[in-house]
């Protein structure tokens, strides 16, 4: 070791054991007695070692050993993991205000727009207006009918895929995924990013897809020091920021070419337009309505309020819903089919109440939906059973305040450790078994038996609940019902769809599920006019 390399340990030795040492005395100094309980922690870095990946695991086992209020110390920020019904309704929906906002990390800053974007952004007026706008303009009752056309087409052309294939088997995550995003992003921005007969350049397509989107969401998932011990702000010792750095001009680039390309096109409609002297028709106005996406409706609220809607703004919210839900909605088709799939006797309740109630030869739609509350309720099972992302994101409190009688201070981390609740023994009549007849009778509104006091939140609780629930319900009930209704599966082992995998109680292995199924013979006319 050179003087220079020796030089420096020592220094940046010394540097820690200062702060251990003076956070110790602050912690002393200050904390109340009334803490909840605490694991036994490490100088310096406090429980982060015992947050190890799955998180939900990692946070089910002290909520188990600890009980249902958990205090940690993760680096230089506090954190509290709540898991009882009674707490959660405290935290979530009693002191809704004060947690109503995620922690501040060095990712939202470089990669979100300086925290601008909806799911960065603080709780507050400039939240809330984003909050409403996308609400009624893509998560809407009304505009999710009129963008119906856009998924029924992205799952048709899935169907049509696999009725063309010879080989009778279809990679699950890969084309499930690919449908999603490609949903998702005709709604937002009107182009297709995955699969054939692409709406986008190639080459700024597999740039989006390898660099923008993988990498982007690598990071903003990744442990960065930083984001817990402030001081060391001048070390990046993972090299996440300087990768941080690097991505952000791609995926600025990439978005304001987007937004570059809608406005010419919005110049050009209009130019059209007033040359035009022909009013426009009722029923050219609602075609026009269907195809009209987020970018385009923000892009006409800037031009009458520029202040509010920048294209910094635009942009953040484009980001958001291009890359905030694909992943989430095709990982929750993905477990829906494979838990069918090791539980033949429910696909075939499913396949029967689907031929029941749609006329024979017809293929399932979205407006269907509601004659089928078996369906709903395969959902509302399987996303007890499985949570997205492992469990909900992280919030922050705002403010002091009291749960569960202990005192929480101002800046706590807040861990809800909704997934074993979900799965708790006490709560659920034998929780680890696939059940959709446990929630017949629920109200879809979110009332009844499984939904009261928290005991049951895939999708949050409180104003940062997640604004997409409708559209993912829609999604993953329509697209499970037209692929059980269109093709006979082959039946699959727990060990074959890794049902512990699923369930993030093991680190997923990553495999590809490969589903094998054949055409219904009662299906064969109708799938051959697609």
């Amino acid at each position: 070791m050179d003087t220079t390399t020796l030089h420096y340990s020592t220094i940046f030795s010394i540097i820690i054991i200062i702060i251990t040492i003076i956070l110790l005395l602050l912690r002393h100094r200050h904390n109340p007695k009334n803490l909840p309980p605490s694991p036994p922690s490490l100088p310096f870095i406090g429980h982060l070692h015992l947050l190890k990946p799955p998180r939900n695991l990692s946070i089910h086992s002290l909520s188990e050993r600890y009980g249902p209020v958990v205090s940690l110390r993760l680096g230089s920020r506090p954190a509290l993991i709540v898991s009882s019904p009674a707490a959660i309704t405290e935290a979530l929906i009693k002191n809704d205000p004060i947690f109503c906002s995620h922690p501040i990390f060095k990712a939202g800053q470089v990669l979100g727009y300086n925290n601008s974007t909806m799911f960065f952004s603080p709780y507050g007026p400039y939240w809330r207006n984003l909050r409403r706008l996308t609400a009624l303009e893509l998560f809407s009752t009304r505009r999710l009918n009129l963008l119906s056309s856009i998924r029924s087409n992205e799952l048709l052309s899935l169907v049509r895929r696999m009725v063309n294939s010879s080989s009778g088997e279809v990679e699950l995550k890969l084309r499930l995924f690919e449908m999603t995003y490609n949903a998702l992003s005709k709604m937002a921005v009107g182009k297709r990013f995955y699969g054939e007969n692409l709406e986008v350049d190639i080459d700024v397509a597999n740039e989006f897809r390898e660099s923008i989107q993988r990498e982007g969401l690598d990071l903003v998932f990744s442990f960065n020091p930083r984001d817990f011990f402030p001081l060391l702000g001048w070390f990046d010792l993972l090299g996440l920021e300087k990768r941080m750095e690097r991505l952000r001009p791609k995926i600025d680039g990439f978005l304001s070419a987007l937004v570059e390309e809608q406005r010419i096109q919005r110049r050009n409609d209009k130019q059209a337009s007033d040359r035009d002297d022909n009013e426009e028709g009722e029923a050219a106005k609602e075609e026009k309505e269907k195809t009209r996406t987020l970018l385009d409706v923000m892009l006409s609220m800037q031009e009458t309020d520029p202040e509010t809607y920048t294209d910094v703004v635009i942009k953040g919210q484009i980001l958001t819903v291009l890359t905030g839900g694909s992943d989430t909605v095709a990982d929750t088709i993905e477990a829906v089919m494979l838990l069918l799939l090791s539980h033949p006797e429910i696909m075939k309740k499913a396949r029967t109440e689907i031929d029941r109630n749609i006329e024979p030869g017809r293929i399932l739609q979205e407006s269907d939906l509601p004659k089928l509350p078996y369906l709903h309720n395969i959902l509302k099972e399987t996303l007890r059973l499985v949570l997205p992302m492992q469990g909900l994101p992280p919030r922050a409190s705002s403010a002091d305040c009291t749960i569960q009688g202990y005192h929480v201070p101002a800046g706590t981390m807040l861990f809800v450790n909704a997934w074993g609740m979900q799965l708790d023994p006490e709560l659920w009549d034998d929780p680890m078994s696939f059940k959709p007849e446990r929630f017949t009778g629920e109200k879809e509104e979110g009332e009844g038996e499984g939904f009261t006091n928290c005991k049951y939140i895939p999708f949050g609780a409180g104003r940062r609940r997640c604004p997409a629930e409708q559209l993912g319900f829609r999604m993953v009930t329509t697209v499970v019902g037209v692929l059980v209704q269109c093709f006979d599966w082959e039946p699959m082992s727990e060990e074959e769809v890794d049902i512990k995998g699923l369930q993030s109680l093991t680190v997923p292995k990553g495999k590809h599920v490969m589903a094998k199924y054949n055409v219904r013979e009662c299906m064969v006319d109708a799938l051959s006019r697609l």
